[in-house]
């Protein structure tokens, strides 16, 4: 494993992105023309090169590289890949433009094996061999986030606030490093896993009442949700406390949004909030709460496999009650989503469950 941290940048500007690119592209035609085979390193984003700062609680990227080259028949696919990719946000860049993940696939359908995660992997791994995070590539994703509560922001000649938006709230904008908080009358952020809880707790008015702002990423949330999430904590030092289901899942998204993923780990800087509470739902809450049997679900394989899996993780083995919690689980293989609460009342969650956590500081 490496010893060292890659560094990457988040503030590289267009002209200067092109810059980079340039000298890429002209050491590839030297090499060419002196009949070298031309190459890339690249970083490897994988568990293997993972670096875990246990004083941070973070996880970063380390240093250990790849070779892709064009005489070789493993990496010439990847290394075309790469120059083609490179190219399109070279143009971007050029007209001071973004590009979406899906715009950049459809450039050539077939040299990415009509497959669009491929692009994507290499999108990725451009921003890590470029030292820069995605959003200085000028390539956005479609965020899916939403955000409610007293929160007033600008983008280019708009300003609203968020709690004026109706009960959708506001879509988290995906050029989300382009939106100026101007002012914030919420005391701490409540980040839920999903959607359906989320309406939940808009309909019963809870981040006015409790002058919160509440977040979903809906899921596996996006780089614009987490980059709003830091921001808040960051900037404005907001307590940030996250509900996610009784399930090794939403265990494992808490900890993305906590410590970052293994995958976008080069961007663990611009995206990770160490200080961010699980707050539930716990596995130790099913008894606490009394939460019906016929209202728990039995773990599946690949429930139970993810969750022991996670117990191997350095950053999970650190953390005693991260241990308990996914012991528990997997010692009952029960899980529960938030909705199970409401076997006690619609309101219960509201009501009840999230003001007492709360009140007890019964978080991880």
């Amino acid at each position: 494993m490496s010893k060292s941290k890659i560094e990457i940048r988040d503030d590289v500007s267009a002209k200067e992105l092109v810059q980079v690119i340039d000298s890429i592209a002209r050491q590839i035609y030297r090499d060419i023309e002196q009949g070298k085979n031309p190459s890339f390193e690249v970083p490897t984003r994988a568990a293997s090169n993972i670096i875990y700062d246990e004083k941070k609680d973070v996880i970063y990227m380390g240093k250990n590289q790849s070779t892709r080259s064009f005489h070789n028949s493993g990496t010439v696919a990847a290394f075309a890949q790469t120059l083609m990719v490179l190219s399109i946000i070279e143009e971007a860049a050029e007209r001071a433009k973004h590009l979406t993940k899906r715009e950049i696939y459809y450039q050539d359908p077939e040299l990415f094996k009509k497959d669009q995660k491929i692009s994507d992997s290499i999108i990725e791994d451009l921003a890590v061999t470029l030292g820069v995070t995605r959003p200085c590539l000028r390539v956005v994703a479609a965020a899916k986030g939403t955000c409610i509560g007293d929160l007033t922001l600008q983008e280019g000649s708009d300003t609203f606030n968020c709690n004026q938006l109706g009960r959708g709230g506001w879509s988290i904008s995906p050029f989300i490093d382009e939106v100026e908080i101007k002012d914030c009358g919420a005391e701490y952020v409540l980040v839920v896993e999903k959607d359906a809880a989320m309406i939940r707790l808009i309909e019963e008015d809870f981040h006015k009442k409790n002058s919160c702002l509440l977040i979903t990423g809906k899921g596996q949330p996006d780089i614009a949700t987490r980059r709003l999430i830091r921001r808040l904590n960051k900037e404005l030092n907001l307590p940030v406390y996250i509900l996610t289901d009784s399930d090794s899942y939403g265990m494992q998204i808490c900890s993305s949004y906590k410590r970052g993923s293994i995958a976008l780990s080069f961007e663990s800087p611009y995206l990770a909030v160490p200080d961010a509470k699980l707050l539930g739902l716990l596995p130790t809450d099913l008894d606490k709460f009394n939460v019906p049997k016929a209202a728990r679900l039995k773990m599946t394989e690949w429930d139970l496999k993810k969750a022991k899996g996670m117990l191997e993780m350095p950053w999970i083995k650190r953390n005693k009650r991260w241990t308990q919690e996914l012991k528990l689980m997997i010692k009952n293989q029960e899980k529960a989503e938030l909705q199970a609460l409401a076997k006690h009342g619609i309101t219960f969650m509201t009501d009840t469950y999230i003001p007492q956590k709360l009140a007890e500081k019964d978080w991880i």
